[in-house]
């Protein structure tokens, strides 16, 4: 529970110390399309916590400003599929070196350590991405 809660502390001091020039909900939308190649609308909303017309709003900003493009489901045409356009894959990369950077400065530890730290962060994303999911970690 205290490591949870040191994440939490360390991303809330990230958020602050690091600040861009896209939203937060921008970027969890972004970060949430880049994890999954099959995620429409519907998906993205139950991911933000977000109605489906927030979300459909929410995406038509992000296609507007050239950060996600929508493609046709090929067994669903009803269905569109959101995917980052390089634009957007390229903020989601500077929203995590700008978070890493805060990050880094908050922790006066060396290079190894916070080596260490990130692996132990990606590993427990994995884990709990994989509990969530239902799919075991090869």
């Amino acid at each position: 529970m205290k490591a949870a809660a040191a994440l939490v502390a360390l991303w809330e001091y990230a958020d602050l110390h690091a600040p861009g020039p896209v939203p937060y909900l921008t970027l969890r939308a972004l970060a949430a399309v880049e994890r999954s190649a099959t995620l429409g609308l519907t998906e993205l909303g139950r991911a933000l916590d977000i109605t489906p017309a927030s979300a459909s709003r929410l995406c038509g900003r992000l296609e507007g400003a050239g950060l996600l493009a929508r493609r046709s489901h090929a067994g669903d045409r009803r269905r569109a599929l959101l995917a980052l356009t390089p634009a957007g894959a390229e903020a989601v990369e500077e929203m995590r070196a700008r978070f890493a950077g805060a990050i880094a400065a908050a922790l006066p530890q060396s290079a190894g350590q916070i080596q260490a730290v990130k692996e132990a962060c990606d590993i427990a994303r994995e884990r709990l991405r994989g509990a969530v999911t239902g799919r075991a970690d090869p």
